[in-house]
């Protein structure tokens, strides 16, 4: 059977009063009593072995500090997310942001689009993970997929008997650090005209012509 943790809060007033040998396992960790400035928790297994666990105090201070700026960082974002939401904020265009959410829902209720679950049942694969393989295909950038709702949808003409086909790989090397993944998504969606006005994802089989109209898009526009 597995013993409990306990825990016990500390003040230096406190742990001067301890028992000399605690004391200086105490001290052998953290450093002298009597130059204490904060609190400390004592965190072990029932008293025959509180001793051994006492080196343990020496990074609390270093957690604390890391879950305090955590939770800062939380905080800030939140406020950021109000601030930015009711400030009006110039340059900003409704009318586009509304478009632009159009033309998501209308790419979601066209493209075939698969889940996590559904691109780790075509693959073959069982990995422990159910958000696997396509949660490291994606980091891999072997494929990509837009969000809605929280959640990763994978568009389907990115594979081929279940696995990522090569060519989109080579694709969004070219493109996928200067497009964000809805823009990957309309660009391959939409006439191009290095491919003769047809779209990049009805082309996958013309790897040369398709990798360099995804070129000719990242070069910079002269004129």
């Amino acid at each position: 059977m597995s013993e409990t943790l306990s825990q016990i809060d500390l003040t230096p007033l406190e742990i001067a009063k301890l028992p000399a040998v605690l004391r200086r396992k105490i001290e052998a960790a953290i450093g002298p009593i009597d130059k204490m400035d904060r609190a400390w928790m004592l965190v072990g297994t029932p008293p025959a072995r509180k001793a051994t666990l006492v080196h343990t105090l020496s990074r609390l201070p270093a957690v604390v500090e890391a879950r305090t700026a955590a939770v800062q960082e939380h905080n800030i974002e939140k406020l950021l997310e109000i601030i930015v939401y009711d400030m009006p904020s110039a340059g900003a265009d409704p009318e586009l942001d509304l478009e632009n959410a159009k033309m998501r829902a209308a790419y979601l209720a066209d493209t075939t689009l698969l889940t996590a679950s559904q691109v780790r049942e075509q693959s073959g694969l069982n990995p422990r993970n159910k958000s696997e393989p396509a949660s490291r295909w994606k980091r891999e950038k072997k494929i990509f997929a837009v969000r809605k709702g929280g959640i990763n949808f994978y568009p389907a003409f990115q594979f081929e008997d279940g696995q990522p086909r090569p060519v989109i790989r080579k694709i969004l090397a070219e493109i996928a650090d200067a497009f964000t993944p809805w823009q990957v998504a309309f660009w391959f969606e939409s006439g191009n005209g290095w491919l003769d006005g047809e779209e990049p994802q009805d082309c996958l089989d013309q790897v040369d012509d398709v990798v360099m109209a995804a070129k000719r898009l990242a070069e910079p526009t002269i004129g």
